[in-house]
């Protein structure tokens, strides 16, 4: 299945994702899965998400 999300920009560790209201689950799921089983590291890699309707707000 297609989300309907985007890589906006990348800013240091953060990245700026857009997407649909109705993907925004599924793409926090799914990043949050991608980015913690990127690469095997000795320590676990932890991510936090965010939704808002600007960066401001999702932090």
């Amino acid at each position: 299945e297609k989300l309907d999300a985007r890589i906006i920009l990348q800013v240091h560790d953060e990245l700026i994702i857009e997407a649909a209201e109705k993907d925004v689950e599924a793409a926090k799921i799914l990043l949050r899965q991608e980015m913690e089983n990127a690469v095997q590291l000795k320590v676990p890699l932890s991510v936090d998400c965010g939704v808002g309707v600007s960066w401001y707000d999702a932090k």
